[in-house]
């Protein structure tokens, strides 16, 4: 289901996360990081993941993505036509089981307590939510201070 992103895929993926942060951000993020989210950061951040950013769906028309980090899934996102398929459980699954199979025993994620979607999905997937902590978020202009929920789970 996983694969690594291609050239044909940065673009299509960089609208899938644009628009999936704002429909999950836009209401409740701090202003100042909502003016450094453009398109130009996600297409960014995308390539600075390298070999850790993971896609599914077919080459140029991917469907979702994830990036990892040692110990946590940095990035969760499916497109806004694939919430209710199923994809984002399978996506999930996917997910730890690279985490897994990297050695990772126990993981976290973080995600905007507001958010209240992702939130639900993260513990309808087994995630459990350890308490609001100050995180720095990657920027174009550095490391963002703000407040998340994070989720743990032992894998």
């Amino acid at each position: 289901m996983l694969r690594r992103a291609t050239e044909d895929d940065f673009a299509p993926l960089t609208m899938l996360w644009a628009q999936g942060w704002d429909a999950g951000h836009a209401e409740h993020a701090p202003k100042a990081l909502l003016k450094l989210r453009t398109a130009a950061s996600f297409h960014a951040r995308l390539r600075g993941f390298g070999d850790d950013l993971l896609v599914c769906g077919p080459r140029g028309a991917p469907t979702g993505f994830v990036a990892l980090r040692p110990d946590q899934i940095d990035q969760f996102y499916v497109g806004s036509d694939q919430v209710g398929t199923g994809l984002a459980s399978k996506l999930m699954a996917a997910s730890e089981a690279e985490l897994r199979a990297r050695g990772t025993k126990e993981a976290i994620l973080e995600c905007l307590a507001e958010n209240s979607l992702a939130c639900s999905f993260y513990e309808k997937a087994g995630w459990s939510a350890r308490g609001v902590e100050e995180i720095n978020v990657d920027t174009s202009k550095g490391p963002f201070r703000m407040k998340a929920m994070i989720f743990e789970k032992v894998l």
